[in-house]
């Protein structure tokens, strides 16, 4: 069911060239013709993908020859009278593969897959140690696996979601296994962040395809107002960074809020640089400059490492930018966006729904796939409604939900969202998942274990650690805690398998 690309493969570099030049042309033709212009991300959207972004980069330890190979799925898994059919890209590398040992998934979230995250990193370490074969499937509608266009909210209502893509998974096996060599291979399964969650799930689901799953940092638990994250980030400021860093940032978003409160936006606006087309009496507005402010310092939290002393480091450069709390964060996340260009920053509710709604006609590297899938199934938006955080109170997750609405319509407002989360909570059962050989591991300072496993549900806490803290191979920076864990993973894969 593979497509045939020798042909392509066989084109001259000439003709490559001609093709991609044309292929890049075209829509710019096109726009130009029609009078547009590409909206530019801004802020809010640009914080969001940071805090969406696929986990870090192992370093390559080994050389390893991956194979791209792209699998026939079926544009609907679950409507037999639907026979359009799309292709799925996976990685393989059978670097250490002897006929009939396992296959390694790693899956795909809401990010665009890369070679290099099964060429390094314990679970390729795992894999050599079974002579296993190691997968990496690409999500429907991310990277270059998009099953149709435009991205119309018809179009991802009817295709994008968690459970057409476990399917997608489960026909690169049944694809897969119709090779000799692959025919009696066991399957174990791994993945961060949301691709945890697939593990978790496709084990439930498919516990007779799935022997045993490994999910690091999970999210289970869809809620929609996720208060609780910017408490563990501001939690991690504080615990890591030292209080004066949590204090600093509290007193200059507390400046910031007052400013607005007292009817100075205009000088608020001004001293935190941003654009003209803010407009200081839009609350919509205001909540998404004070989201996004969050927004960066969690991006920084989410995959830090306590060993390499990031959060400290962020501190001091934060410290030294100026001994005024508020000049030292406007200029902090001025830094961060547009890296002391100048440029000013462009944080307005509108351009955040119009680049958004841009995008279902622009798909490329589209951030829409995910923002959907929020809005759909899981809710998880990072509001201010936690007291016990530094960054204000000035975000609440009304501003997701009116993104929702300003982006996919009426039916997404807060009622159908709400009913949307409950409905991903039933059918999945939250945290109570209800199957066996899952491995959870959570870091301690990680807000998404908020709705996660905790211990209740037999799940490693790593202290101090962040979001998928577990996924480098055993290291002598690894804590005592963080390289028990890789060790008890090692030995449920052995049982796995076994049984």
């Amino acid at each position: 069911m593979e497509e045939n690309h020798s042909q392509t493969c066989e084109l001259s570099s000439n003709m490559k060239y001609t093709l991609v030049v044309l292929a890049l042309l075209a829509p710019l033709t096109a726009a130009a013709s029609l009078g547009e212009q590409k909206p530019e991300a801004n802020a809010f959207v640009k914080s969001l993908r940071q805090l969406h972004r696929g986990p870090p980069v192992q370093p390559m330890t080994t050389r390893a020859k991956v194979e791209e190979r792209w699998i026939t799925q079926k544009l609907d898994n679950f409507d037999a009278s639907n026979n359009a059919t799309w292709q799925n890209r996976i990685y393989i590398n059978n670097k250490y593969f002897v006929d009939g040992s396992p296959i390694f998934i790693y899956l795909g979230g809401e990010w665009a897959i890369d070679p290099s995250g099964i060429t390094s990193g314990l679970w390729k370490d795992i894999a050599k140690q079974h002579n296993g074969s190691l997968l990496y499937t690409e999500h429907r509608f991310f990277g270059q696996s998009i099953p149709i266009t435009p991205l119309s909210t018809e179009n991802l209502e009817k295709y994008q979601s968690v459970e057409q893509a476990l399917a997608d998974v489960i026909n690169v096996l049944a694809t897969l296994k119709q090779e000799d060599k692959y025919k009696d291979s066991k399957v174990v399964v791994s993945g961060c962040s949301y691709s945890a969650t697939m593990a978790t799930w496709i084990r439930k689901l498919y516990p007779d395809v799935i022997r045993g799953s490994w999910a690091s940092s999970a999210p289970l638990l869809a809620k929609v107002n996720f208060k609780d994250y910017m408490k563990v980030v501001g939690e991690s400021y504080s615990i890591l960074g030292g209080q004066y860093c949590y204090d600093l940032i509290d007193n200059a978003t507390s400046y910031y809020e007052n400013l607005f409160e007292i009817g100075n936006g205009t000088q608020a606006a001004k001293e935190l640089n941003l654009c003209s087309n803010f407009n200081v009496n839009s609350e919509q507005d205001r909540w998404q400059i004070f989201s996004t402010i969050a927004n960066l310092f969690a991006g920084i939290a989410q995959y830090q490492k306590p060993e390499k002393y990031d959060i400290p480091k962020y501190c001091s450069i934060l410290r030294e930018f100026s001994d005024d709390d508020s000049v030292a964060l406007s200029k902090f996340i001025n830094w961060k966006i547009n890296e002391h260009s100048g440029a000013c920053l462009s944080t307005t509710f509108k351009g955040a729904v119009g680049y958004y709604e841009w995008s279902k006609e622009n798909y490329e590297d589209s951030d829409l796939p995910w923002i959907f899938q929020t809005c759909s199934e899981f809710g998880w938006f990072q509001s201010s409604g936690s007291r016990s955080q530094p960054f204000g109170s000035t975000f609440p997750a009304t501003l997701y939900e009116d993104t929702c609405e300003g982006v996919f319509g009426s039916k997404y407002d807060s009622a159908g969202i709400h009913a949307n989360v409950r409905a991903t909570n039933d059918d999945f059962g939250g945290l109570n998942v209800n199957a066996t050989n899952i491995y959870f591991v959570q870091g301690a300072l990680d807000g998404w274990s908020k709705v996660g496993a905790g211990v209740a549900q037999g799940a490693t806490i790593i202290p101090y650690a962040s979001h998928c803290p577990d996924t480098g191979s055993i290291s002598d920076t690894d804590s005592a805690e963080l390289v028990a864990s890789k060790k008890k993973l090692i030995k449920l894969v052995d049982q796995w398998l076994q049984d």
